[in-house]
């Protein structure tokens, strides 16, 4: 597949490296995408279609499933989504393990003939690592700046109503949250007040 390595401005260019980066990106649109399985797969687009149509009918299912159970939170509360994604990662592992699934690199083509390829960084970070290390200082000052300077009755006065609101099960939270946000309410008085009204997670011992 002849096309240049997305490393070729870093100095790579035609290198080994660089040729082991091409061979690797054509395997895994073979072996993983799949696309030497379909003769055009993209004549009259409707190999990709039915693979559209075929996530589409997975995804409804697993969301009338859930819906059935009376919400994603019944869903969370009864263990049903851990049990899914824990489910699903050990299919997912078992698959690559078994060699069902071929990922590149992993349990495929990991030969001695492959090459590890190491990128080499030839421009150098664009940020002062001593202002990188005072970023969190510097972050804390600048919001305690705004928390003085703001209108700190209005946000007091926004964080009732969000509470008040997050009481009533009916209630879009969004546009007050909004209208926090423009007062200048940080993230953690928005999540403070519903962690009061919801309680924080606690996970589901299965």
């Amino acid at each position: 597949m002849p096309y240049p390595p997305y490393d070729e401005p870093l100095g790579l260019g035609w290198s080994l490296e660089a040729s082991q980066l091409s061979e690797d990106a054509f395997k895994i649109l073979q072996y993983e995408a799949k696309i030497t399985e379909v003769r055009d797969p993209l004549a009259g687009s409707y190999y990709v279609e039915s693979l559209t149509d075929e996530i589409e009918e997975a995804a409804w299912k697993e969301l009338d499933k859930i819906e059935a159970m009376g919400g994603a939170v019944a869903a969370i509360e009864n263990g049903y989504m851990q049990r899914e994604i824990a489910k699903s990662a050990y299919e997912r592992q078992r698959r690559i393990e078994s060699g069902e699934d071929l990922v590149v690199g992993v349990n495929c083509f990991v030969g001695e003939g492959e090459l590890e390829v190491q990128t080499t960084r030839l421009v150098p970070h664009p940020y002062d690592p001593a202002k990188r290390e005072q970023a969190e200082e510097k972050q804390i000052r600048n919001l305690s700046e705004v928390k003085k300077n703001r209108g700190n009755q209005a946000v007091a006065q926004l964080l009732r109503e969000l509470k008040a609101k997050a009481k009533k099960e009916d209630e879009n939270l969004i546009p007050q949250l909004i209208e926090c946000a423009k007062a200048y309410a940080s993230v953690q008085e928005m999540c403070d007040v519903l962690r009061e009204v919801f309680g924080e997670y606690q996970p589901v011992v299965l």
